[in-house]
């Protein structure tokens, strides 16, 4: 969590060098935490000096007043609030992060969007009020004015907007990102998001957003939002890739465009673009013949931190020590032997029948020698959990290594076996092995 913290604090130095214009608006309270401004008779914005701004709103209506928001670091922040306004006031969250739940133990009662519930222990651990969940479409009627809570997930999965029911504004936190968005959940939540968001607030009359970071000029807005659904896409596609941003805390990847900054981390995009392509399945449901994929299809044995492929077309499934597990016979000189037991995981690939070309490049020469990968056009990419595959695939099991045991001609009883392990033998100056990996996962192409 405190990389989270750091993550946000960087992401949002490059907002500080916009012009602020909030100066000129009539300040009616100030200390070395915060500065309130008005921002009409009713509505005033509060700035926080520990995160690049990070900005409160107080609503006032005729009978009640709510905080959005509650800074990093602001003492007393219930008795400032107390002096802007006389109306009973309750402090909603737009999400749980640490620059906008700061200073949320001043009050009694929050609410927070239950998807954010995660992060309570981490930022707000001291709270010993009473946590209360909006539900999303809820009308927050102060008397003469209403809010109406709108879920947009993506920075965080309980991030909210708050929409001031029959005018242009809306109160978006760190949502659409301030200019800078940190995407903590995933893209095609920030994606769907981004849709639905776009649709319902144009539908509504709402065009205008303040944000958790602003400065009086940066205002959120349908545009905005459209872009970031179209970048978060062409991300998600493949189509544009991220450059390095130096890794703070998870987020280590960027996208620059019209200015605006969308931030990741590029493992977790590539989790995600994974499972838009392939089906996890158990290895009791797994229905295909073992017997077509082997002899048929023929299986691509990859392994490696730089990894290195081979073609086999013998080896099977079955169960060992109460396992699942994938065997096969491999010379004692094959490379990619070399990097199972380097890597301990490798994959067995399965690939439609146009790819048979492809992959019996794979077994014209040795890895040691040449680079296999300029040889064929199969897309390398890795699982999940880091282990090299490719593309194409339409069947992808993941193995741990168990065992890799010599067996010499001396263990088999029928010629055609001696024949085959002695010409192994005469090959590699050793005896062939017979190598076990225990299933860990098994993908299908959807």
């Amino acid at each position: 969590m405190k990389k989270i913290i750091l993550a946000i604090a960087a992401a949002v130095i490059c907002l500080t060098a916009t012009a602020q214009p909030l100066q000129n608006l009539k300040t009616v309270y100030k200390d070395a935490n915060v500065t309130f401004r008005k921002l009409d008779k009713h509505t005033w914005i509060g700035s926080g000096n520990v995160m690049s701004s990070e900005t409160m709103y107080i609503i006032e209506g005729k009978d009640k007043a709510v905080l959005i928001d509650a800074g990093t670091t602001i003492p007393n922040l219930d008795r400032i609030v107390a002096k802007i306004t006389k109306k009973p006031v309750t402090l909603i969250l737009t999400h749980v992060h640490p620059d906008h739940a700061g200073a949320a133990g001043c009050f009694d009662e929050v609410w927070i969007n239950p998807a954010d519930t995660v992060f309570v222990p981490a930022f707000m651990p001291d709270y010993k009020g009473t946590i209360k969940y909006l539900e999303n479409g809820q009308l927050i009627d102060l008397g003469g004015r209403v809010l109406e809570t709108y879920f947009t997930p993506g920075h965080t999965p309980g991030s909210t907007t708050f929409l001031e029911v029959g005018t242009e504004i809306g109160y978006s936190g760190d949502s659409f990102g301030n200019g800078n968005l940190l995407v903590f959940d995933d893209f095609q939540t920030l994606i769907k998001t981004c849709q639905d968001s776009y649709d319902y607030f144009s539908s509504k009359g709402y065009s205008k957003f303040y944000c958790g970071h602003f400065f009086g000029v940066n205002f959120e807005t349908l545009e905005r939002i459209q872009l970031i659904q179209t970048m978060a896409q062409e991300a998600l596609d493949g189509k544009i890739d991220g450059e390095p941003t130096g890794g703070f805390g998870n987020m280590n990847t960027v996208i620059t465009r019209d200015g605006f900054r969308l931030n990741y981390n590029d493992l977790e995009l590539e989790k995600e673009r994974f499972a838009q392509k392939y089906q996890s399945v158990q290895p009791k449901d797994f229905d295909e013949n073992i017997f077509s994929l082997v002899g048929d299809d023929w299986t691509v044995i990859t392994a490696g931190e730089d990894p290195n492929s081979m073609v086999a077309s013998w080896g099977g499934l079955g169960i060992m020590f109460n396992k699942p597990v994938t065997w096969c016979f491999l010379r004692a000189n094959r490379y990619t032997l070399e990097k199972i037991r380097e890597s301990g995981t490798y994959t067995f690939c399965y690939f439609p029948a146009q790819y048979k070309g492809e992959i019996l490049k794979f077994g014209s020469a040795s890895g040691r020698n040449t680079d296999k990968m300029d040889q064929t056009k199969l897309t390398p990419m890795e699982t999940p959990h880091g282990v090299p595959a490719y593309e194409e695939a339409k069947v992808i099991i993941e193995c741990k290594l168990i065992a890799a045991p010599t067996v010499s001609k001396d263990e088999f009883y029928t010629e055609e076996g001696k024949e085959f392990l002695q010409g192994g033998y005469d090959e590699a100056k050793d005896w062939h092995k017979l190598v076990y990996g225990e299933i860990t996962n098994i993908y299908i192409k959807k």
